[in-house]
């Protein structure tokens, strides 16, 4: 993993590294959040806190370490209303149109635009596998990366070797 890099994550993506990798995950979280590697949108902070799980009790005890709020950040306080009148309601990619940001559940409550702004404005990494996120950081050029990704460059996900194993029983070509 790139030692510059920050990376701003949405709440489906840090669920499901915990959900995947648990306490491998959160030790390695851990790490990031102490070197201000990762950071999260103030939303979702919020949205991970309502919880009940460690990843909750984890945002919980890191926020100070990995929260980013407009108090911090001024030009944030313009940047999330921009990208929020830009892309809330729909996404132009070419001659294609997507939904926006305020068509998930959470509509127009969605904290999509502040992953999006921060990573921006912090000059990170967004992580998130939202399709409005991912269209919107192209759009952006903010860089953007699954969580699955995410996990592979914390050295969670090892690549599978290829056995090449040729001869012996069973085996040939």
């Amino acid at each position: 993993m790139p030692e510059s890099e920050i990376y701003v994550c949405d709440a489906d993506s840090l669920i499901n590294l915990h959900r995947h990798f648990g306490r491998q995950a959160t030790s390695v979280l851990r790490r990031l959040s102490q070197t201000r590697k990762l950071r999260l949108p103030e939303g979702v902070v919020r949205e991970l806190k309502r919880g009940t799980d460690k990843l909750a009790k984890f945002v919980q005890k890191h926020r100070q370490y990995i929260e980013v709020t407009a108090r911090q950040i001024p030009s944030l306080h313009t940047e999330i209303p921009r990208l929020e009148g830009l892309y809330g309601e729909k996404i132009r990619l070419g001659t294609q149109e997507y939904l926006g940001f305020w068509h998930s559940k959470a509509g127009r409550k969605a904290v999509d635009a502040q992953v999006v702004a921060v990573a921006k404005v912090l000059e990170g990494v967004a992580v998130s596998d939202d399709q409005a996120v991912k269209l919107v950081c192209a759009l952006e050029g903010v860089p953007c990366i699954s969580w699955s990704e995410f996990a592979r460059l914390l050295g969670l996900i090892k690549p599978q070797q290829l056995n090449l194993n040729l001869g012996g029983a069973g085996g040939g070509v």
